[in-house]
């Protein structure tokens, strides 16, 4: 059973102040449409090793005015993270959470997090997780579903120690800016076991990137 669109909707408890690891204050809030600018600096100041494995080109403006100005909370809920300097915002994270709203799969939901490299093994990746955590919770999510390249190493080790299970491959799935070819794979978690997994992550080991 799925909470009312009400409950799904009410984000009344952001902007959500959290304190990292190294004291540093940051604020978790839903994406707006006035983020573009912020998010788009955000994307290409990532490593191009972390940019060459994601589906769109964040670096193109865009692709970042389209999710920006098609936000639909229904069926992707993007939660930023926020660094304040008096009047200046800037964006040094990024999760999202997909979900179907109708039809089969609306217990499943796909997650995506990416956190800027000055603010990695702070602890912050867990409390994105745990926001995706509630919120999936709330629209009563059972499992959730990834995709990586095959040629992403870092995150298949990763998403192993995480308890994510191997569940389908789509050969030459996936084309990269070069235009060649890789299989897609396709790992899942149930959404209980995902968050006991995360207990057990120390803080070095704190995730930055599930593309």
């Amino acid at each position: 059973m799925h909470s009312g669109d009400s409950e799904l909707m009410d984000f009344s408890e952001y902007p959500k102040r959290v304190e990292l690891a190294d004291g540093l204050e940051v604020w978790l809030r839903p994406m707006r449409r006035d983020d573009r600018d912020r998010l788009h600096k955000f994307f290409k100041e990532l490593p191009l090793r972390d940019r060459r494995y994601f589906k769109h080109d964040v670096t193109q403006r865009e692709v970042v005015t389209n999710w920006c100005q098609n936000l639909d909370y229904d069926q992707v809920l993007p939660i930023l993270a926020i660094k304040r300097d008096n009047d200046h915002e800037q964006v040094v994270a990024d999760a999202t959470l997909h979900t179907e709203r109708h039809g089969w799969s609306t217990h499943v939901a796909r997650i995506r997090i990416v956190i800027h490299p000055r603010l990695r093994k702070k602890g912050l990746g867990k409390f994105l997780l745990r926001e995706l955590y509630d919120r999936a919770i709330m629209r009563g999510v059972q499992k959730i579903q990834t995709e990586v390249r095959e040629d992403n190493r870092d995150a298949i080790a990763l998403l192993k120690r995480l308890g994510f299970k191997k569940e389908a491959v789509f050969k030459k799935h996936a084309m990269d800016s070069a235009g060649k070819l890789h299989d897609m794979l396709v790992f899942y978690n149930d959404l209980s076991d995902l968050w006991k997994k995360m207990d057990d992550l120390n803080q070095d080991y704190d995730f930055h990137v599930v593309p």
